[in-house]
This record gives structure tokens, C-alpha cells and sequence, in this order.
């Protein structure tokens, strides 16, 4: 019998929470902590309004003003940000990262995934958003969290099941018995 959403998922209770207001230094010594996945809560008003994790992080360090491809009402090609505007300026973009509120990268927590909701349809709605881990609700409440990792491990559950272990080789024993040529 399939496994439901509810069933995979990482439970609420094992996420890191911090209040919006908390600063990214906070958020990522969060991160480093985190047990089972590298992702925290950020609660706003006693509620849960977005997450953080390393991604998110990753995009703080782009500056505000390109986020839109727009600079002062200039058009800014895209091309130009990292090469010519950004290079060597990374120790100063993660000094202003570590000041800035949570709440200004957070990833606003989204509805689309019910505890009921069919493995597949986890599988669908991460690979189509380009994003993980993806909420996991229960009525009003946010339950937890499932992403790429808890439905790999049930493709790997299905696939022992059905078909027994694989065989793996690595590309060592190949390159010893000269059937592999790695060039660079």
C-alpha cells in the first residue's frame, strides 16, 4: 500500500524555530545544529510564516537591488551582476547577511501538501517548485516537512521490496580493468 505524506514526513517538533526579528547569524547557527533536516522555522505574531534553509540563505547574498534585474530604474542584464558587480565582494555580503532579520529571506511557508496527500503528489509538487523541503499540514496546523530525501528513501524501500538490492560497481574497478577512460 502506497505510503501517505503524513508517513514520510519529518515532524514539525524536529525543526529549529526562530522569531522573525532573529538575525540571519542566528538562522544559520540554527542550520548547523539541525538534526534530521537543514531547514528553520521562522515564527512572526506566534505563528509560523516562512522557513529558512541553506538556499535561502545562498540567495541573501545577493543583493537586494538586482533581485528584480533593476537597479535605480535601470535595467540591469543579468550577466553583469556577479561578473562585474559582485566579484571579491563576498566577506562583505556575508558581514550584511548576518545583521539582516530572518524574515527578509525566508521562503513564506506554503499550503500545498496535505498529511493524506499521495507520495507521488510530494515527489511532483518539489520537483515542479524547485524547492524543499515542502510543508506538510494537517488541517490549519503545519505538521512537518518532506522533501527529496524522505521520498528517495521510499523509492528505495519500493525498489528493495519488488525487485531485491541492486549491484553496485564503482567507476574504480572499471578504470582498473581499463574499461573506463577518464580524460581532463
Amino acid at each position: 500500500m502506497e505510503k501517505k505524506v503524513g508517513e514520510l514526513m519529518v515532524p514539525i517538533m524536529e525543526l529549529a524555530t526562530v522569531d522573525g526579528e532573529s538575525t540571519v547569524r542566528e538562522v544559520v547557527a540554527a542550520l548547523k545544529v539541525c538534526r534530521r533536516y537543514p531547514v528553520v522555522l521562522v515564527t512572526e505574531n506566534g505563528k509560523i510564516a516562512g522557513m529558512i534553509g541553506m538556499k535561502e540563505v545562498l540567495r541573501g547574498l545577493n543583493p537586494v537591488a538586482f533581485k528584480k534585474d533593476a537597479y535605480g530604474g535601470w535595467v540591469v542584464n543579468p550577466e553583469w551582476t556577479e561578473p562585474v558587480l559582485l566579484a571579491g565582494c563576498f566577506q562583505e555580503r556575508c558581514a550584511d547577511l548576518a545583521e539582516r532579520p530572518a524574515r527578509e529571506i525566508m521562503m513564506p511557508v506554503s499550503r500545498q501538501l496535505k498529511v493524506q496527500d499521495s507520495a507521488l503528489k510530494a515527489a511532483y509538487v518539489i520537483i515542479r517548485n524547485a524547492q524543499e523541503p515542502v510543508p506538510v499540514w494537517e488541517g490549519d496546523r503545519l505538521v512537518g516537512v518532506v522533501g527529496m530525501k524522505e521520498i528517495f528513501a521510499e523509492i528505495v524501500r519500493e525498489l528493495e521490496v519488488k525487485c531485491g538490492r541492486g549491484k553496485v560497481i564503482f567507476a574504480d574497478r572499471f578504470r582498473r580493468k581499463g574499461n573506463l577512460n577518464i580524460t581532463g
